[in-house]
């Protein structure tokens, strides 16, 4: 696949043998990259497909039209679905990790609220509008990362309402020290398409929700004889997991 700048457009921007970049990405197109009719660019709609290798056929004040010659499923994917769901930290460290983790591969972001949270529910609301912000960064670095998927960034959620959802995923995993790897365990076993993975606050989960969370169906994995701050363990679980599975 020829190296290029990958442009964003929703899929209902996507007609026929074309599709129209608008707004924002219209702009970084025409004024600051300075793209002309021509040029070559990959646009991604979010869902998975991505015109590779399209042509600009048109371009005025409001409006990029590209020819798609070639349009290709799920673009720099994992074959497994990754949820994270971690600990909000202070200040803006989340924006990293929703930053980094999607660069890695990771497909839908939860912010948790837990025991020992570093921040208050009324801080992560969504009239605060950092929801917004970080589903913003994880377009970016879809973007900067050549991937076709746009990954979900939800609201903030408490870590019990959290667990009720465990049944839903084919894996299910927190972070915590512990002697058994459980993803040598479930090597040579088939791959899970939808993964979960929960990290604490640098406080760590309390034994009420470690508890509750293995009698929910998670399993622990160790992240080593290091302590982290929250938002490395974040990056380093995932990149365990997509590695065991070979989608890293």
């Amino acid at each position: 696949m020829p190296r290029q700048e990958f442009f964003y457009a929703p899929p209902e921007n996507f007609v026929g043998e074309f599709v129209e970049l608008t707004g924002d990405e219209h702009h970084h197109l025409t004024r600051v990259l300075h793209h002309k009719i021509g040029d070559r660019v990959t646009v991604v709609d979010g869902a998975g497909n991505a015109a590779v290798d399209g042509e600009i056929i048109l371009s005025d004040r409001a409006v990029t039209r590209i020819k798609t010659h070639t349009i290709t499923k799920n673009i720099g994917e994992p074959a497994v679905h990754l949820t994270l769901a971690q600990a909000v930290p202070k200040g803006a460290r989340f924006d990293w990790v929703v930053e980094k983790a999607t660069e890695i591969g990771v497909s839908a972001f939860i912010p948790l609220l837990s025991e020992h949270s570093e921040v208050q529910p009324s801080e992560v609301q969504p009239s605060s509008g950092k929801t917004e912000r970080w589903r913003r960064l994880s377009l970016a670095a879809m973007k900067q990362s050549c991937r076709s998927v746009w990954p979900d960034v939800n609201e903030p959620t408490p870590f019990f309402e959290l667990c009720q959802t465990i049944k839903n995923f084919d894996l299910a995993i927190l972070a915590h020290p512990t002697e058994n790897d459980i993803l040598k365990d479930l090597a040579g076993q088939a791959m899970p398409r939808k993964a979960f993975l929960m990290v604490g606050p640098e406080g760590g989960f309390t034994e009420e929700e470690i508890e509750f969370a293995q009698k929910s169906g998670c399993k622990l994995l160790s992240l080593g004889p290091r302590r982290l701050r929250s938002e490395t363990a974040g990056l380093v679980a995932a990149t365990k997991v997509l590695a065991a599975f070979g989608q890293l």
